[in-house]
């Protein structure tokens, strides 16, 4: 019975010790890049395959744009919040809701155009061929077409979903 025990016990632990194994080995990629100095962007670094000097100034361009950012952030923000106020107030489009809403669109493309001309910065800094297949993703995730509504059709620039 007591071998029977120590086999079982024995099972178990090499068991745990393969699992942790296979784990540390799976995710040590990952790991790395949240070890690193700047974690946010190190994917960029490992993904474009960046040197050491395109990375900095990779980060620079970052830190110098993130004032931008929280800013635009700010703004969209008060604007929505203003906008929501004055939806409660109301069960009528008013002219002052036309005006916000026209605000907060010329918020959201000043600050799109802000973030597209970083998004080009940034390409700048990386190979032609890297910079390229960069902007081709930053296009994809940040130029998403949209619906208003579930099941209205697709214009011309929305892609066809399948």
């Amino acid at each position: 019975m007591k071998r029977t025990w120590f086999i079982v016990l024995g099972g178990l632990l090499l068991a745990v010790a393969a699992y942790a194994c296979v784990y540390l080995a799976g995710t040590s990629s990952e790991r790395a890049l949240t070890n690193s100095d700047k974690p946010a962007l190190a994917w960029l670094q490992q993904e474009y395959r960046l040197n050491a000097a395109q990375f900095a100034r990779l980060c620079e361009l970052h830190e110098a744009y993130r004032p931008t950012c929280m800013e635009m952030c700010a703004k969209i923000d008060a604007k929505n919040a203003q906008l929501q106020k004055l939806l409660a107030a109301t069960n009528v489009i008013t002219p002052e809701i036309k005006r916000a809403l026209t605000e907060a669109a010329e918020i959201r493309a000043e600050c799109e155009a802000a973030m597209l001309d970083h998004f080009y910065k940034v390409a700048q800094t990386m190979p032609p061929n890297q910079g390229r297949r960069y902007l081709e993703w930053v296009q994809q995730e940040t130029l998403k077409p949209t619906r208003m509504m579930p099941g209205e059709p697709q214009t011309s620039a929305q892609p066809e979903m399948k």
